[in-house]
């Protein structure tokens, strides 16, 4: 029986009902996959050389999550470890992609790739494919930003280490209140922050498309704004509308294939905007429940099977 591990936030804090980790764990357990779970700070490196790790084994996953008392293993007891740790990047996730590194010898797959995740930024990944992307740029000075919006007249401005919609501001060319945004949002000119051209389609959804090994699935979980926000975000309030790939979608999909497979990105979230690229998720890309729960494609059991 192969056995999987999940690195995850603290399990009581996951919506069963929603999670992509709870999905995939009970995928996995209806594939006759032995999965456990664990966090972050349950794994320990002795002597340099030997990865043992804390864990429950899941012995079932319906209303509740039932687990077994913590078990200590090897990390080579697991034939696939999934890190599905939520965003901040902080020291401490730093840390746990620089102690995976050591299992690459233990023939363990670990999905994503822990050194691919530590050097792929979110939000600045999409820098490499500029002829799929908004007009973006990034940076702390608060002029640049004042350029770019009176080139752009209405902006999108995001923190680099943020997720689900935090700390996103939208910004007009006459907008009262452009300097204490700025102010707020750069700490002063002392972070960096992304700046992008407003795309008016977002009004159609923001589309999250998920592919595994470079393949996208068939269809994609558009998060449509409410009438009281701009941001998609379901976790702001959006609505989730599932919708087949268009062909511009596979055309992106396609572009960033080659540097996914070559990085290692086994499991990753696009999201796009119109025609545009605008994040390349990676951590944990959520929305397949949505997508199951509206279409005949069960992702979770598609995304175990691949693997």
């Amino acid at each position: 029986m192969e056995k999987y591990l999940f690195i995850t936030d603290p399990i009581n804090s996951l919506k069963i009902y929603k999670d992509t980790s709870v999905a995939l764990i009970k995928a996995c357990l209806e594939s006759n996959i032995e999965a456990h779970y664990t966090t972050m700070n349950e794994i320990s490196i002795n002597h340099g050389c030997i990865i043992d790790v804390s864990s429950h084994k899941i012995l079932g996953c319906n209303s509740t999550i039932d687990l077994s008392q913590k078990e200590l293993h090897y990390l080579s007891y697991f034939s696939k470890i999934f890190i599905r740790k939520d965003p901040p990047f902080d020291d401490n996730y730093l840390n746990l992609t620089h102690q995976l590194e050591y299992a690459k010898n233990l023939n363990v797959k670990i999905i994503n790739n822990p050194s691919s995740i530590r050097n792929h930024n979110e939000k600045l990944s999409i820098l490499k494919f500029q002829d799929i992307i908004p007009p973006t740029i990034v940076s702390s000075q608060a002029f640049k930003i004042k350029d770019f919006l009176k080139q752009e007249e209405k902006i999108i401005l995001k923190p680099l280490d943020g997720m689900a919609g935090n700390g996103i501001f939208m910004l007009n060319k006459n907008d009262k209140n452009i300097n204490v945004i700025l102010e707020t949002i750069t700490n002063n000119e002392q972070k960096q922050i992304m700046a992008q051209r407003y795309l008016p389609e977002i009004k159609d959804g923001d589309k999250r498309i998920i592919v595994i090994k470079g393949d996208a699935i068939p269809y994609a979980l558009s998060r449509v704004p409410s009438s009281s926000d701009f941001r998609a975000n379901l976790a702001k309030g959006g609505k989730g509308i599932v919708k087949k790939l268009s062909e511009n979608d596979k055309k992106i999909v396609k572009r960033v294939k080659e540097y996914l497979i070559n990085t290692e990105l086994t499991i990753v979230g696009l999201d796009i905007i119109g025609n545009f690229l605008t994040e390349i998720n990676v951590t944990s890309p959520t929305g397949i429940v949505e997508i199951s729960e509206q279409s005949d494609f069960d992702v979770a059991k598609h995304i175990i099977d691949v693997l």
